[in-house]
C-alpha cells in the first residue's frame, strides 16, 4: 500500500485534527530524542503519520486499521527510551501518541490505576500527598509516561528492594489492545507485556504497586577501592527494606556531575539513600543524573572523549569486584564506572556501566566475557533483554494471540 494511499485512509478515519502528517510532527517522532547509543541511532526510518489518541477507542480504532492493511503501528509516549523502543524501523511506519489521552489515577491502600498517558511524576505527586508512592519507577521519572515505563523500563528507583518493576507481583494489571481485541491481563500474564516494547498489544490502562513513602536521605560513603566498596554492599544488604537506592560512582564519573557541589569525591563512591544513619548526608539533588540510562545520557554531554560508546553488563556483587578491577588496570582514568545495585531474585546484581572511547572497548569487552552476563544494549530486539526464557516465551504466546499479523512494533520480537 502506497504511503498516500495509507495516510489518505486514515484522515478518512480520524480526521486532520487526530491525523497529523506535519513535516515537522514527523520528524519529531521519527526520533528517539534520549537514544545516544551510535548503534541503534543509524537504524531509524522516518514515520508517515501520527494519530493522536483521545481514549481506548482510538488506540483500538487505529490498531484495526493499520492490521486491515498491514501496517506498522508504534505507540509512543514521552519518548525518554534510551534502548530503541520507540524507534520506528520499518517503511512506513503509523505511529499511535497516547499523550493526549484522558489522564486517570486512582489509588487504593495497595495499587494505583493509571492510563498510559500519565506521567511518573504525576504520579508520584498523587500518591505523595496520599502517604504513598510507587514501588519502583524510573529515573527519567520527571518526563516519561507510566505506559512507556510498563512497556520498555525494568528497573529504576527502588530496584534494591524490590527488583524489577514488574517483578513479585508489581503489575496487579494491564489492559492491552490489540488487532484482535481487548485483553485484561492479570497476574503473571502481565509479564508478557512488561518490557515488551509495546509488541505484545498496547497498553490502555494498568495497576501499579505502591509502597508507604519514607523521607530518605541521601548520604555519601567513600572508598580507596572497589574491593572496599563490595564488602560494604555485603554490609547493607541486611538493611535493605530501609534502603531505596545505592549507586557507585568512580571518581571521574562524580567529579564530572558533582562538579563544585560536593565538598569531597573519593576514589570510589556509594551514595546511599536511606532511613538509617549509613554515611555523610549530602544534598543530591542531580542524583537523577546518575542512575541507570540516564547516567549514560548524562555522561554523552559532559565527558571528552572523541568517538563516546558505553556498554552495560549487570554483575553479581562477586564478579563487579573482580571485572571492574581489571577494566581500571587496563584502562585507568579512560574509562569511567557506574552501578545501579538492585536485588533481583535474591542476589545482588549491579547494573554496571562502562563509558569510554569506542576504540577501548574490544579490552573491556574481553574482560567482560570471562564473567560478564549476557546483556546487549545495542540490539533493537526485546529478546536480547528478558532475562527469563519464561517471560520471553509468554510475550511470543502473547504475540501470536493478540498481534498474528506482526504490525505492533514489528522487528522488535523475534518469534
Amino acid at each position: 500500500m502506497e504511503a498516500e494511499t495509507i495516510t489518505k485512509t486514515f484522515e478518512k478515519e480520524f480526521g486532520d485534527k487526530k491525523f497529523i502528517t506535519n513535516d515537522r510532527v514527523l520528524e519529531e517522532e521519527s526520533k528517539a530524542p534520549y537514544l545516544v547509543s551510535p548503534v541503534l541511532s543509524k537504524m531509524g526510518k522516518k514515520v508517515i503519520g501520527v494519530v493522536m489518541a483521545d481514549d481506548e477507542e482510538d488506540i483500538f480504532n487505529a490498531v484495526r486499521l493499520c492490521d486491515t492493511h498491514h501496517i506498522p503501528l508504534l505507540a509512543r509516549g514521552a519518548g525518554t527510551s534510551t534502548i530503541g523502543q520507540v524507534l520506528p524501523i520499518s517503511p512506513s511506519t503509523i505511529v499511535l501518541d497516547i499523550n493526549r489521552m484522558r489522564e486517570v489515577i486512582e489509588s487504593d491502600d495497595s495499587w494505583v490505576r493509571i492510563t498510559p498517558s500519565v506521567k511518573v511524576f504525576k504520579a508520584l505527586q498523587y500518591l505523595r500527598k496520599r502517604g504513598k508512592e510507587l514501588r519502583v519507577y524510573p529515573s527519567s521519572f520527571y518526563i516519561s509516561t507510566l505506559g512507556g515505563y510498563i512497556a520498555g523500563g525494568d528497573v529504576g528507583i527502588g530496584s534494591f528492594q524490590y527488583g524489577y518493576h514488574f517483578d513479585n507481583g508489581g503489575i496487579n494489571s494491564v489492559r492491552v489492545v490489540g488487532p484482535t481485541g481487548k485483553y485484561e491481563l492479570r497476574g503473571e500474564d502481565t509479564l508478557g507485556v512488561a518490557q515488551a516494547a509495546g509488541t505484545t498489544g498496547i497498553i490502555s490502562s494498568a495497576e501499579l504497586a505502591t509502597v508507604d513513602y519514607e523521607d530518605w536521605k541521601d548520604q555519601l560513603v567513600t572508598f580507596n577501592s572497589v574491593e572496599e566498596v563490595t564488602k560494604y554492599l555485603v554490609r547493607v544488604r541486611d538493611y535493605k527494606s530501609k534502603i531505596r537506592r545505592i549507586t557507585i560512582e568512580d571518581k571521574e564519573t562524580l567529579s564530572s556531575v558533582a562538579k563544585d557541589r560536593l565538598d569531597k569525591v573519593g576514589e570510589w563512591n556509594v551514595i546511599v539513600a536511606s532511613t538509617l544513619s549509613l554515611g555523610e548526608e549530602v544534598n543530591m539533588r542531580f542524583l537523577d543524573e546518575l542512575a541507570f540510562a540516564a547516567i549514560y545520557v548524562t555522561m554523552s554531554r559532559l565527558t571528552s572523549f572523541k568517538d563516546y560508546f558505553y556498554e552495560v553488563r549487570l554483575l553479581p556483587l562477586e564478579s563487579f569486584s573482580r571485572v571492574v578491577k581489571q577494566v581500571k588496570m587496563a584502562l585507568g582514568s579512560s574509562v569511567l564506572v557506574h552501578g545501579d545495585v538492585m536485588t533481583l531474585r535474591g542476589e545482588t546484581i549491579v547494573y554496571t556501566v562502562f563509558m569510554s572511547d569506542k576504540g577501548n572497548f574490544p579490552v573491556i569487552d574481553s574482560i567482560m566475557t570471562r564473567e560478564g552476563i549476557p546483556f546487549e544494549i545495542h540490539s533493537i530486539e526485546v529478546n536480547y533483554r528478558v532475562d527469563e526464557e519464561s517471560r520471553l516465551n509468554l510475550m511470543k504466546k502473547l504475540k501470536r494471540t493478540i498481534d498474528p499479523n506482526n504490525i505492533l512494533n514489528p522487528g522488535k520480537l523475534l518469534l
